[in-house]
């Protein structure tokens, strides 16, 4: 038995530096940052005031609803089209699938500054695309703002496609052939089998995956700022201005707002987590 333990030890030596950034790197800042939620910032006693602060004044409830709404709109949107281009691409089969997938992964990390500057190019207010449309008498984007809240939502649903899409690939993949026949046989249509045979089936991995896009949305910072720099009232913004810039620091402050946008995302994984046992079990119809 001790040479088991021992070899399985041995096993566990090329883990320790992945322990060691989960330990370095995520357990005690966010231990350090809970701990500095409770403080307060003159006396450093123990205090719930920070917390108050957030949902008591405007500036800081806005940038939550703000958030939130941006990144939950974002996450439906990309959800939907991530679903159609997976289906799509696993319809595709071998070589046309192999053509795809690398630029799926390009596009993929096409986020923060690039895309940020590629938008400005595009849709800015010397944009192509905007230029474009009023020399030719359109004033489809005339009402169009890219430096505002509702004027970032595309660009949300753009980085969410590429994550979706990667994540539900595989799932899609263990949707078997033989159930489609055997859907057709019994006369059931293509609409018919997604509703009632492939979707109950995708749900857990549509859950897990609409999860880690609303995270991946609420924490983004380098999009939102190159727009909007620190003028954007939203959360992560305001957290970043919270420890750095050219204002005075309030890092306890700034702890409660990480700690909130944390625990709204801690939220929406234990919904979603909820809703793949029910799912599970079938208690989901």
């Amino acid at each position: 038995m001790k040479k088991r333990s021992l070899k399985n030890l041995i096993h566990l030596v090329p883990s320790v530096p992945f322990f060691l950034l989960v330990v370095l790197f995520l357990l005690l800042p966010f231990c350090n940052t809970a701990i500095e939620s409770f403080k307060d910032p003159k006396s450093g006693a123990v205090t719930i005031q920070n917390f108050i602060t957030i949902f008591a004044k405007p500036i800081y409830r806005v940038a939550v609803w703000n958030s939130v709404k941006v990144a939950v709109i974002g996450t439906a949107a990309g959800m939907v089209i991530s679903f159609l281009t997976a289906l799509a691409i696993t319809s595709l089969g071998g070589r046309p699938r192999k053509l795809f997938m690398p630029i799926l992964n390009m596009t993929q990390n096409f986020a923060g500054f690039p895309l940020a500057f590629s938008f400005m190019l595009m849709f800015g207010y010397a944009g192509f695309l905007r230029l474009a449309a009023s020399h030719a008498g359109l004033s489809v984007l005339d009402g169009y703002n890219l430096y505002s809240g509702s004027g970032m939502i595309p660009m949300f649903i753009w980085f969410a496609i590429p994550l979706g899409t990667l994540l539900l690939i595989p799932a899609f993949e263990g949707v078997h052939r033989e159930w489609k026949e055997s859907a057709t046989l019994m006369g059931a249509s293509r609409v018919q089998f997604w509703l009632k045979v492939g979707i109950p089936n995708l749900a857990p991995s549509l859950l897990g995956t609409t999860s880690m896009m609303f995270a991946d949305s609420i924490t983004t910072y380098t999009t939102v700022y190159m727009l909007l720099s620190s003028n954007a009232i939203m959360l992560p913004i305001k957290i970043a201005s919270m420890f750095s810039g050219d204002s005075k620091q309030q890092t306890e402050l700034g702890s409660a707002l990480s700690i909130t946008m944390i625990a709204i995302i801690l939220l929406v994984m234990a919904g979603t987590n909820l809703a793949k046992r029910k799912v599970s079990k079938g208690g989901i119809r």
